[in-house]
């Protein structure tokens, strides 16, 4: 049986952190300057094992290079020998129950050969702090523009009871026009497509008050960007009777937030959404499909021998490919579909409303639309072509991992057959019922 080490000697105090970094409910981690692991404690290994292909946990960098390659480049640039690289870095990693989960992650250098990494899930609070962010966003500057809002309320069933002129005012909607009808009267023709005016109705149903941001319409025609407030009335018995809206112009608050909002959700080398931005919509649509069964598509693509035009043309140029890939698919995208860049030469593109033929019907405009002319750069035409994946929620596809797996498959597929195609993820029937 081996002696316990003497008090206040040093293999005690080893033995004592051992202890602190197993106890420890964050997950630490001990690498070297490349990333390599040499020691881990049970929350990191439960947070970080799902991620990887293998059971071994080898090098935190290679672990995430697919969510957050800019850790490895954080770590190259820290020069000092000692110190905080990164405090509470997000990193949106995955799914789960439909919801995107994100870890905090914050690496201390202790020598110039030694990291200590921490990670802690922080999903949850993520989500509350949307919607924390979102009511102080509302009730602070309320009063500051309380003469610019309409008024009016719907009844149980979401639809306008009554108005007035201060919303006649603001929409140019006059009362005999918009009685009996329900909030996507002043919805953007992309936003009728994801039902988001119903959507507000049931959140604020749930949870008593719901905001929503976005373009409207005026009665000429003309959009604005406005928020909405859906607060819903209750008999003392608890049953919703009705709902009121307050909308009010934030023309002014979007000018000073658009570029913010930018810089969070793209993707700084294509303009694309970046992988954030891909789960957090993802999230709404896979609950939007859920509820009311709305048609929900994604499309899986990446450039065809994309290594070879790095080695061969050089970085700059494979830059310049990516770049140009993601303006042509843009360019070929309504403005209710997502356009994202999942990692590396990967894009994903959600479609909304689609089924499994009008995507493959995408998929293909976008194949021929890439492969059409090549991509110009330095004086050199790039020959580029895209192998496609589509996917449709349905029978064994039930989230947003599961969507983007099915898409991933099929491209793969399109790989295997040759590269410059498209490949279906075919939906199985539901088996008949005897």
């Amino acid at each position: 049986m081996d002696a316990a080490p003497p008090p206040g000697s040093l293999e005690e105090e080893h033995e004592a952190l051992l202890g602190f970094l197993y106890m420890c409910p964050a997950g630490l981690l001990q690498l070297d300057a490349s990333g390599a692991v040499q020691m881990l404690n049970p929350p990191a290994a439960q947070m970080l094992l799902p991620l990887l292909a293998t059971p071994v946990l080898e090098n935190l960098f290679t672990c995430l290079e697919g969510y957050a390659p800019e850790l490895r480049n954080l770590v190259a640039d820290f020069h000092e020998p000692r110190g905080t690289i990164c405090e509470n870095h997000r990193i949106h990693v995955s799914q789960v129950a439909d919801r995107p989960a994100v870890l905090s992650c914050t690496l201390l250098r202790i020598r110039p050969d030694c990291i200590m990494a921490v990670l802690s899930d922080v999903s949850a609070q993520v989500a509350q702090e949307r919607r924390l962010q979102q009511a102080e966003s509302w009730f602070g500057t309320l009063l500051a523009g309380v003469h610019d809002f309409a008024l009016f309320s719907l009844d149980r069933d979401g639809r306008i009871d009554s108005w007035n002129a201060s919303a006649q005012r603001h929409t140019g909607f006059t009362e005999a026009e918009v009685l009996g009808r329900t909030l996507h009267q002043f919805y953007a023709a992309e936003d009728v497509i994801r039902n988001k005016a119903q959507e507000q109705i049931e959140r604020a149903r749930r949870e008593g008050w719901a905001v929503e941001e976005g373009r409207r319409i005026n009665r000429d025609g003309r959009g604005s960007w406005m928020q909405s407030l859906v607060a819903a009335l209750r008999e003392q018995d608890g049953e919703i009777h009705g709902f009121s809206v307050v909308m009010r112009d934030t023309a002014e608050r979007k000018v000073s937030t658009d570029e913010l909002r930018r810089l969070l959700t793209t993707d700084h080398l294509t303009g694309a959404a970046n992988r954030a931005r891909l789960f957090d919509v993802g999230e709404i649509e896979i609950a939007r499909w859920k509820r009311h069964g709305s048609p929900l598509s994604a499309i899986m693509f990446d450039a065809d021998h994309f290594k070879r035009i790095n080695d061969s043309c050089g970085h700059a140029a494979g830059d310049a490919v990516l770049r140009e890939l993601a303006r042509r698919c843009r360019d070929g995208l309504r403005a209710v579909d997502t356009l994202a860049r999942y990692g590396g030469e990967e894009f994903v593109v959600l479609l909304p409303g689609m089924g499994e033929a009008e995507a493959a019907e995408v998929a293909e405009h976008l194949r021929c639309t890439v492969a059409e002319r090549p991509v110009e750069h330095a004086g050199t035409a790039v020959p580029v072509t895209l192998s496609l994946g589509c996917a449709s929620m349905g029978p064994g596809i039930a989230g947003m991992d599961d969507l983007l797996n099915a898409a991933d498959a099929a491209m793969y597929r399109a790989k295997q057959d040759g590269r410059n195609r498209v490949v279906l993820h075919r939906l199985q029937p539901e088996p008949v019922r005897t």
